[in-house]
């Protein structure tokens, strides 16, 4: 018999409308995020609140498209000197609040969470160093055309990930919204039409971070 993976309301650590995410109970590099029964969703009127309401089987679509987003960019880059801009992930676990996918935590030097982009944007603590590590992960997203559909400031989370062998070094690393997850896939049509949703992507995070968008040079400026 399987047993769960036990997980507690006090290692909650953020709760989005779909998932929640949980401190990994027995390994302090990893989070686990759990997939949140229909009935404590909140009501949506838009077209993904529709869709879930009539096709409950389209909030499993986001986490198919999620790991195959992952797996295609892993797959695509065996080479040992690959530096992955988004979050490595870890598979699946049975637990006591529902399907669990184990990712990685990126962390602060003192094992605490890493603040993301937007917390530090709104707190005014946005330094030039969170930029430049921000930028950084832009510039590998776009050389290695992933496909980030949701790259909001909270997405985004400044910190070190374990390598195996002790902790890494201070980056920034999109922890969630990649994969083609819109229901008509158009970033899937080519590399053209992703660069064009993720100019778009960086567009809106200028706006909500307070900080200017460079589209030739693709950066973020002060």
């Amino acid at each position: 018999m399987t047993r769960a993976l036990i997980l507690s309301e006090t290692d909650l650590v953020a709760s989005g409308v779909q998932r929640a995410v949980y401190l990994h109970p027995h390994d302090k590099t990893k989070l686990v995020k759990v997939l949140r029964p229909a009935e404590e969703m909140p009501a949506r009127t838009n077209f993904n609140g529709i869709m879930d309401r009539l096709f409950p089987s389209t909030r499993l679509r986001q986490i198919r498209k999620e790991y195959q987003e992952y797996l295609r960019t892993m797959l695509r880059h065996p080479e040992a000197d690959y530096h992955s801009p988004i979050s490595h992930m870890y598979g699946f676990a049975t637990t006591n609040m529902g399907l669990g996918c184990i990712t990685e935590r990126v962390m602060n030097a003192d094992g605490t969470l890493g603040p993301t982009i937007g917390a530090m944007a709104k707190a005014g603590n946005l330094t030039q160093d969170a930029i430049d590590l921000l930028n950084d992960t832009i510039g590998r997203i776009y050389r290695y055309h992933i496909r980030a559909s949701d790259m909001n400031s909270n997405n985004f989370v400044v910190g070190h990930r374990d390598s195996g062998s002790g902790m890494g070094p201070r980056e920034c690393v999109l922890v969630d919204g990649f994969g083609d997850i819109h229901a008509i896939p158009v970033r899937s049509m080519g590399q053209w039409a992703n660069r064009m949703g993720l100019d778009d992507s960086c567009r809106r995070l200028a706006r909500n971070t307070g900080l200017q968008w460079d589209g030739a040079a693709r950066r973020f400026l002060r």
